[in-house]
């Protein structure tokens, strides 16, 4: 079935489609003797027998993928592979020995006809211009895939490696599935652009917004809302315009739980179609995940869901680099770009319809002008350049806030840790595993080295251990002074001989006993469970102690109820009610912040390139949303009259539940 587009030209969908794309493939490949082909998930699987010619013929690969405007990936037939012990024995002795492989870490995929290798430098092991992995190729038939061995191991990351070379045959299947939903025909062809908002419009949490082609179904985000209670606490997926089994994908554009909460909980209900994210995110969001069943049952509640469906959709998530073109359905294209507000964190740029319309989703951003040494900071601002936009769907958690300067922020807790410590106190920083636990550990650290704060113990307590491992694995999307300090320093900035990583109840009930100064980072970042709510029980009645606010405190949980004055507070244990009187000292500190702040997404969108007709605001209570949406129509009013855009854009403030129909 062919259909034409706006501009009057041709495009391919369908059986054409699949003609046009062998076609191709044939003319540029022919003599590596293919086997097959195969579309899995977005990619299309080409199956040879001549390694040896791909190897030598790898531009040709690339004109193919540029030709045909898909993602291309070769595999070997398995006819041409060398046995698995015979290929182990070629890699270890002729690997460059600076890679730091371990050889007891080798693996193999048969499915994919992958050999998995661990490297302390992936780049030595590839070799220049990858070299050696086409060495590899060409010498077994194996396709050589290197992770980076981390200096802080990651459980997860071991875990989640161990599921993908354990569930290959599944995973091949089911990507096999989602490549024949992608590449399908059209039965409509896209008829309209509408945005419908089941979570995060007028408030923050359970993002989760549909965009709907009348050809295809995108949902971006399946979050919760880690402070709300009954039908509040999830996306609106009784609306009648959401119908799981019309899905064609999920987007996740970070690993915050009001992002990802639920996901796992589509799969319970039946949907088997594919999950995108960047590889740090589905990280990141599998061990938050965990963490949430764990957390439902020490509090004696049935979890959402359970490892099943974690491993459900795990099979089923496909990792797309910043700046790399996918498909993700028969009109629709998605490009991931850095958003700077936690590792992995995506602005996600979706391209519906050949051109017909395009669609930037910010999820959450950070943007900032980068000036001096950013050493403090541990990534760089949302990037602002994009080939087409004509809507933006606009974060405001910070839109009525002005944050303090970063300096100024860092200034304030050093000065806290010294006076607190001065007096013999204990210093509670509740912070989100994912990004503020590291963020502050690089700011401790630093102090201490230059002295600014006494060298008291730094206790860390929860998830924050396995993310900064995960950090640690992929020090290339890190601003330049962490990056190198992990690369080519041989340091760890999220370490020092004062950091304690506490893994025990036992450990966490001495820290709490201690009669001595100390810093304690724990997660939950609200105190709405998690390990920082039995340190809050610990501490708050001593007058020595501080507890310091340097996350967002979300409405309902129990840190926005501190933070806005609430000193006495009831908790039931063991059947029986305790009222907790909080006589620390309390100091929330805003500009640590991962989210804008006013000026900021001020800022965003006077440098956003190309500026865009309509603006979607969301993820923000409702003064916030309306005092950014008044502020961006006065910027862009000065932008009109300058004559830098023709007209000032739409801006809406959708409510729960309602749609807009941008084309």
């Amino acid at each position: 079935m062919a259909s034409t587009d706006l501009r009057g030209n041709e495009r391919l969908t369908g059986k054409n489609l699949r003609l046009f794309l062998m076609r191709n493939i044939y003319t540029y490949l022919g003599n590596a003797d293919i086997s097959t082909v195969e579309f899995e998930g977005p990619e299309i699987a080409i199956y040879v027998k001549n390694p040896k010619f791909i190897v030598k013929n790898s531009d040709i690969i690339k004109e193919l993928a540029k030709k045909l405007k898909k993602r291309v990936v070769i595999r070997t037939d398995p006819s041409v592979r060398k046995p698995p012990e015979e290929t182990k024995a070629f890699i270890i002795n002729n690997v460059n020995p600076e890679a730091g492989i371990d050889p007891n870490l080798i693996e193999f995929d048969d499915v994919l006809g992958e050999v998995v290798i661990r490297a302390e430098k992936p780049g030595k092991a590839a070799g220049k211009n990858k070299q050696f992995i086409n060495k590899v190729l060409a010498n077994t038939g194996w396709r050589m895939v290197v992770y980076r061995k981390p200096p802080l191991i990651s459980n997860v990351l071991n875990s989640i490696l161990s599921h993908m070379l354990r569930s290959s045959s599944e995973r091949k299947k089911a990507f096999r599935e989602i490549g024949e939903r992608i590449f399908r025909d059209t039965i409509k062809g896209t008829q309209y652009v509408r945005i419908i908002g089941l979570g995060s419009f007028c408030e923050v949490g359970r993002s989760a917004i549909l965009v709907d082609t009348g050809e295809s179904k995108v949902l971006l985000d399946a979050g919760i809302n880690p402070g709300g209670s009954g039908v509040d606490r999830f996306p609106r997926l009784d609306s009648p315009e959401f119908n799981i089994e019309e899905l064609d994908a999920v987007v996740i554009s970070h690993a915050h739980l009001d992002h990802i909460g639920i996901l796992p909980l589509l799969y319970k209900y039946g949907y088997r179609g594919p999950v995108y994210a960047t590889k740090p995110t589905r990280d990141i969001m599998v061990l938050v995940q965990k963490d949430l069943i764990e957390l439902a049952r020490k509090e004696g509640e049935e979890p959402l869901y359970g490892m099943r469906e974690i491993s459900t959709m795990l099979s089923r998530t496909i990792t797309v680099d910043y700046e790399v073109v996918t498909d993700v359905a028969p009109d629709t294209k998605l490009t991931f770009h850095n958003a700077g507000h936690i590792l992995g964190s995506s602005l996600v740029h979706l391209h519906v319809g050949q051109g017909l319309y395009n669609i930037l989703y910010t999820g959450d951003l950070k943007f900032y002008k980068i000036k001096g040494d950013m050493a403090t900071r541990l990534l760089p601002p949302a990037n602002h350049e994009f080939p087409r936009i004509e809507a933006l769907i606009m974060e405001s958690t910070y839109g009525a806030t002005e944050q303090q300067p970063r300096d100024e922020a860092e200034k304030q807790l050093l000065d806290v840790i010294r006076k607190v410590s001065e007096r013999g106190g204990k210093i509670l920083i509740p912070v989100m595993a994912v990004g503020r636990g590291q963020e502050i550990l690089v700011v401790l650290n630093e102090a201490m080295k230059k002295k600014e704060i006494p060298e008291i113990p730094v206790y860390v307590d929860g998830m924050v251990y396995e993310v900064t491992a995960i950090y640690t694995n992929y020090p290339e999307l890190l601003v330049p002074p962490i990056r190198n300090k992990i690369l080519h320093q041989g340091e760890n900035p999220f370490i020092s001989e004062n950091t304690v990583y506490v893994s025990h109840k036992e450990e966490r009930e001495s820290v709490m006993q201690g009669d001595k100064s100390a810093i304690i980072l724990a997660t939950s970042g609200m105190l709405t469970g998690g390990p920082s709510v039995e340190y809050l029980k610990a501490l708050a009645e001593d007058e020595k102690n501080a507890l310091v606010f340097v996350s967002y405190q979300a409405a309902g949980t129990l840190g926005r109820r501190i933070v806005e004055g609430d000193r006495e507070l009831q908790f039931v244990e063991e059947g029986k009610v305790r009222t907790l009187k909080i006589k620390m000292e309390v100091q929330k500190i805003e500009g640590f912040s991962g989210h804008a702040s006013r000026s900021e997404l001020r800022m965003f969108y006077k440098f956003l390139k190309p500026k865009p007709r309509n603006i979607i605001l969301n993820h923000g209570e409702p003064t916030a949303i309306q005092t950014l949406k008044n502020l961006l129509y006065k910027d862009a009013s000065k932008l009109e009259e300058k004559g830098v855009i023709n007209r000032k854009p739409e801006i809406y403030t959708p409510k729960l539940l309602e749609s807009i129909r941008l084309y």
